[in-house]
C-alpha cells in the first residue's frame, strides 16, 4: 500500500481536491486484498468527516435560533407559520419598535374583541390573480368605522392616501426598518403628511372597509383591517414577511382607548 500514506496527507492538507486526489491515489490498490481495508478506511474516515460537518451546521443552527429567542422573537409561533430561521433573522433590527396590537380597544369590550387567521400567500383576484401579503383582523362589530386603528410603532409615515386596492391606507416606517402598512381604512385620525414622524399607540384611522375600486369605493368586503409587514431585503425594496406571528404576539399588547 506504498500510495495510501501519501494520499491521506494530500487529503488531510489539501481539504475536498484531496479527498478525491486520496481516492485516485488508492486505486491501484483496490483490486488487491489490502484494496478492501483501504477501502474501508476511507469509507470510516468520510463519515467522521460528514458527521463533524452535520453536527456543526447543526449547532450554528440552535445558536441562531437560541439569538431569536433572547431577543423576544416567538420562534416556535413562526416555525408554526412556516417560517426559516434565516427569514426570522429578518424581524432582529426592528423587533424592539413594536409596542402595540394595530387595533385598539374600548375597556368594556376587551374579551377577544378582534378575529385574525392566518391566510399568508392565499389566492386573491381583485385586480387579477395574487397573492394575500398579510393578515385581515375583523372585530366582533363588523361595524366600519367603529375600532380605532393605532400604529403599532414609533416611526415615520412614508405614504399616506387611496389606492385601489388597498382603499384609503397609511405606511409607517419603524426605526429599525420595518414597514407597517395599515389598509381598507373607514377615514383618518387626523391628516397625516408623509415624512412626519409618529409615535406608538397613535391613533392612525379607523377600521373600514375602503378600497376595491376608485376613490371612495367602499362596502366591496366586510369591515377590516388589512396589515402588512415588509423591509428592505438585498435588492428588493419591499420583502413582505408573514405579520401572523407578529399579531399573536401583540395581541398581549392590546390598548386600551374609551370610545
Amino acid at each position: 500500500m506504498e500510495y495510501f500514506p501519501l494520499s491521506v496527507h494530500k487529503m488531510i492538507c489539501t481539504g475536498k481536491s484531496g479527498l478525491f486526489y486520496a481516492l485516485v491515489q488508492a486505486q491501484p490498490n483496490f483490486m488487491s486484498d489490502g484494496g478492501i481495508f483501504v477501502r474501508k478506511w476511507i469509507l470510516f474516515f468520510l463519515i467522521l468527516v460528514f458527521a463533524d460537518v452535520f453536527a456543526i451546521s447543526s449547532l450554528k443552527e440552535h445558536v441562531s435560533l437560541e439569538t431569536l429567542r433572547e431577543a423576544g422573537i416567538p420562534v416556535q409561533e413562526m416555525e408554526k407559520a412556516g417560517m426559516s430561521s434565516e427569514e426570522m433573522e429578518l424581524f432582529l433590527p426592528f423587533w424592539q419598535d413594536m409596542e402595540y396590537f394595530p387595533l385598539a380597544v374600548c375597556p368594556v369590550e376587551k374579551e377577544d374583541p378582534f378575529s385574525f387567521a392566518d391566510t399568508w400567500m392565499e389566492e386573491r383576484n381583485y385586480g387579477g390573480k395574487r397573492k394575500h401579503e398579510g393578515c385581515d383582523i375583523f372585530g366582533k362589530a363588523m361595524l366600519s368605522g367603529y375600532y380605532p386603528v393605532i400604529s403599532v410603532t414609533d416611526g415615520t409615515v412614508e405614504k399616506v392616501g387611496w389606492l385601489p386596492l388597498g382603499g384609503w391606507r397609511i405606511g409607517i416606517r419603524s426605526p429599525g426598518g420595518g414597514y407597517f402598512y395599515y389598509a381598507h381604512l373607514s377615514g383618518y385620525g387626523r391628516e397625516f403628511r408623509e415624512g412626519e414622524a409618529v409615535k406608538a399607540g397613535e391613533l392612525l384611522g379607523f377600521l373600514g372597509d375602503s378600497g376595491y375600486g376608485e376613490e371612495g369605493t367602499r362596502g366591496k368586503f366586510a369591515p377590516h383591517l388589512h396589515m402588512g409587514l415588509y423591509v428592505r431585503y438585498g435588492s428588493e425594496e419591499e420583502y413582505a414577511l408573514n405579520p401572523y406571528p407578529v399579531l399573536v404576539y401583540l395581541k398581549n399588547h392590546t390598548k386600551e382607548i374609551s370610545y
